[in-house]
């Protein structure tokens, strides 16, 4: 039994992913078509970030996700009486420079920018998470594993034969 199996696998995250990217790119071809017989309408434009959004939504999912790896747990606090209620931690985490890189006003930048690649986003992110830029309890990585760098390893032909 795996007590730390991932919430959900790798090949699962790259299908979503691959399924978000096949759906803006048919989402970008049918407003450039739509868009080529006429300018598109406020209530279509609307329509068109509403989806945006949930695409966007889903982004944030998968690459909180990958990101989750890579993270630490932090243990409950003990002598708490009422534990406090984080519902707003995923957005805290992600931080608003991200949200707004994602979120252009022109649909065309906005879906280019939701087609990126997600380990540039998770790398993004794994880099501002140690810093502790929200009032939440700060979210510690994972120190990177390293090879060990031993010199207990000897050369034989160095090594003075004893000959007693």
């Amino acid at each position: 039994m795996r007590l730390n199996a991932p919430p959900i696998s790798e090949l699962r995250l790259q299908r979503y992913h691959r399924w978000m990217l096949l759906w803006l790119t048919w989402l970008a071809a049918f407003l450039a078509e739509v868009s080529a017989f006429a300018p598109l309408s406020r209530q279509a434009t609307q329509i068109a970030h509403q989806w945006l959004d949930r695409a966007e939504r889903l982004l944030m999912d998968i690459v909180l996700l990958r990101a989750a790896a890579h993270v630490r747990t932090i243990p409950a606090l003990k002598h708490s009486a009422h534990r406090r209620v984080e519902t707003h931690m995923s957005r805290a985490v992600i931080g608003a420079a991200m949200r707004r890189a994602l979120r252009p006003k022109r649909l065309d930048q906005r879906i280019a920018a939701l087609s990126q690649d997600v380990q540039g986003l998770v790398a993004r992110l794994l880099k501002r998470l140690p810093r502790g830029l929200t009032r939440r309890r700060p979210v510690r990585t994972r120190p990177e594993v390293r090879a060990p760098q031993c010199s207990c390893t000897r050369d034989i032909e160095t090594d003075p034969v004893d000959t007693s």
